[in-house]
């Protein structure tokens, strides 16, 4: 595992925690005695200097052809840009407590306007694959006075989207326009339209000319969360939240200043922009964006172990359905030797799947656990050998972590016993403030213990394992899915009675949405018609159905309410079936789904056919995540 170079600051240490026991340990000096830095500049700012002339940021155009497409910026390079950039917004009008908005892919210029928008103002990433009208929504609660947009050829539907946007955000001043397009219009709607390169260059490159003294109180960032369809929420980052956890993460990774991090996710999600990007810069290590639309680029992912070998690299971040399709590209003489960790999140993985990644890298894969509310992971594998596959690990020093039972109110918690499933709670210095707006309150139980949605428990030795979400979000493929949006779409069709969206198991994306739908007495629709109308209707293509399923009724409680979690059981059996129909089993074969309340959803799979070897329904459902057992049965 990677050394913690002597040119850090004070404030990095070389402790690896690898245990319970070692964070309480590391917790018995006071945080408040570490001397963290007030702000993300500041941290940053202590990362170039550590070696200015070190490569910060790679990044290439074709996975095919990795360096023969790469570039480079160097930390004085960087330090500079980040100047130029903070200090132009300055001059734009852009104060502490003003949002920069930005729609940017994965390219270099996306860390001069992240990083030196959060030195100026607030920053506020947004997914620019989101429709135009949710977008204009989003940078209207966040009050954006700047919108920063790509123009470049690689994906020329963000510009027109920026352009379409500035109509409905009244409080825009400026339109930053990033990337090569030749000459643009000199204003939209009124909002003069700015050459980012040009622009910058003439602003001081040592220094921010604002002279800002920042307070670790002051607000960063604004994430949007809560689904990247519907109306987003908008989570405030601190300085502190955000600095805190780059500082607390290290402790459980071991990466210092040597470490070489490939990013393949989008950088308007903390997982590509603070994990990804700034945790390992703010260090003195160096990033590699792969591509501009990282594993969305049709060369990066069949490319991978190439581009390992290419840059070297020592840390990889996967999630579940990409491990599942890595699994079916050979090493073909690549050699990996310098990965030394290799991370998975967003949901619990397959132990199938996880025991043939080491089989055929070598490698174990290391889970954890996180959500946008907590800056980032709470809980991470730390670089150990015996891992448990399915666990998130072990959590932050200073970040606290329970799992509870709620009384009847839902605010007064008792905790559970080793092993035994409740809701996961945490407290502690990343945990944000709360969401911007009004109606948008966080809910804390216990006092000030934020109430994550999720289901787990912990093991004998805290290790945190999740179970499932009490809330309906469905993630497809790194897409969050509020299933309440696309309900209210096909409720426009005029044969529908009734309707519910939920999350079924996907081998390739993790999870799609499925319909189900009950039919007005007298109407006629059948299923094809119903998904042809969502996809007419739905407005982000992430988010409409993939199967839809017409009921006579559908399954409810004494008053009234849509039992979802029936449905999710349907569905669960009807996926699997499916797969085992594929591997020419399904004959011969029975699903049964039951809902084990706090500890999740399980599966049963009873098997008739004595020749059919448990090897192959492993292999056949390998990729699901949801547990399941086999049963023999006799005919």
């Amino acid at each position: 595992m990677a050394s913690v170079s002597t040119r850090l600051p004070a404030y990095w240490t070389s402790d690896l925690l690898l245990t319970e026991a070692d964070v309480e340990r590391f917790e018995r000096v006071p945080l408040e005695e570490r001397g963290l830095p007030a702000s993300t500049y500041e941290m940053l700012m202590h990362g170039c200097d550590i070696d200015p002339d070190k490569v910060a940021i790679q990044f290439f155009s074709d996975g095919a052809r990795p360096l023969e497409t790469a570039g480079q910026v160097t930390f004085a390079q960087l330090r500079a840009k980040v100047h130029q950039t903070a200090n132009l917004l300055s001059d734009l009008g852009i104060d502490k407590d003003d949002v920069v908005s930005v729609m940017l892919p994965a390219v270099p210029e996306s860390q001069f306007v992240l990083w030196g928008a959060q030195a100026a103002g607030i920053v506020n990433p947004a997914n620019w694959m989101l429709e135009p009208d949710i977008l204009a929504q989003m940078f209207r609660t966040a009050g954006a006075k700047v919108l920063v947009a790509f123009a470049g050829d690689e994906h020329p539907e963000i510009w027109a989207k920026a352009e379409a946007i500035v109509r409905g955000v009244p409080s825009l001043v400026a339109l930053i326009r990033v990337g090569e397009r030749g000459a643009g219009p000199a204003t939209v709607n009124g909002v003069p339209v700015i050459d980012f390169a040009e622009a910058m260059a003439r602003f001081p490159a040592d220094r921010l000319v604002s002279g800002r003294v920042f307070s670790p109180d002051d607000t960063a960032s604004l994430f949007h969360t809560g689904g990247t369809t519907g109306a987003p929420k908008l989570a405030r980052h601190l300085h502190r939240n955000q600095v805190f956890w780059i500082w607390a993460s290290k402790y459980l990774t071991g990466f210092g200043a040597d470490e070489v991090r490939l990013v393949g996710v989008p950088v308007f999600h903390v997982a590509g922009a603070v994990v990804g990007c700034y945790g390992p810069l703010a260090k003195g290590s160096t990033v590699v964006l792969m591509t501009s639309a990282g594993f969305r680029n049709p060369t990066v992912l069949p490319n991978i172990w190439r581009i390992v070998e290419a840059f070297e690299a020592n840390m990889l971040t996967f999630v579940p359905t990409l491990v599942n399709q890595v699994l079916s590209i050979p090493l073909n003489g690549a050699d990996i030797s310098t990965l030394s960790y290799v991370a998975s999140s967003t949901a619990p993985l397959s132990s199938t799947v996880a025991q043939a990644f080491h089989r055929m890298t070598g490698q174990r894969i290391r889970e954890s656990w996180g959500m946008t509310e907590t800056t980032a992971v709470t809980c991470i594998t730390p670089p150990v050998e015996d891992i448990k596959v399915g666990s998130s690990g072990v959590r932050l020093p200073y970040q606290q972590v329970r799992v509870v039972r709620l009384d009847a109110q839902g605010r007064s918690a008792t905790d559970c016993e080793p092993g035994e499933p409740g809701l996961v709670i945490v407290r502690g210095p990343s945990v944000f403030p709360g969401y911007l707006g009004e109606n948008q309150s966080a809910h804390w139980v216990d006092g000030d213990w934020l109430d994550t949605g999720d289901l787990g428990y912990l093991d004998a030795d805290r290790w945190l394992w999740i179970t499932g979400r009490s809330k309906d979000l469905i993630i497809r493929g790194g897409h969050n899915i509020d299933p309440k949006m696309v309900e209210e779409a096909l409720f426009g069709h005029p044969s529908i009675q009734d309707a519910a969206v939920i999350g079924a198991p996907d081998a390739h994306a993790g999870e799609v949405p499925v319909a189900y739908v009950v039919i007005k007495p007298g109407a006629i629709a059948a299923a094809q018609e119903v998904l042809q109308y969502a996809a007419e209707h739905v407005p982000e293509r992430a988010a409409v159905p993939k199967h839809c399923y017409v009921l006579e009724e559908m399954p409810k409680t004494s008053v009234g309410k849509i039992q979802k979690n029936v449905l999710r059981l349907d569905a669960i059996e009807r996926m699997f079936h499916a797969a085992l129909d594929k591997a020419g089993m399904g004959a011969n074969a029975s699903v049964r789904a039951t809902d084990r309340g706090n500890g999740g959803f399980f599966a049963e799979v009873s098997v008739s056919d004595p020749n059919i070897k448990e090897s192959e329904l492993i292999d056949a459902l390998r990729s699901f995540t949801i547990p399941y057992s086999i049963r023999r049965t006799n005919v």
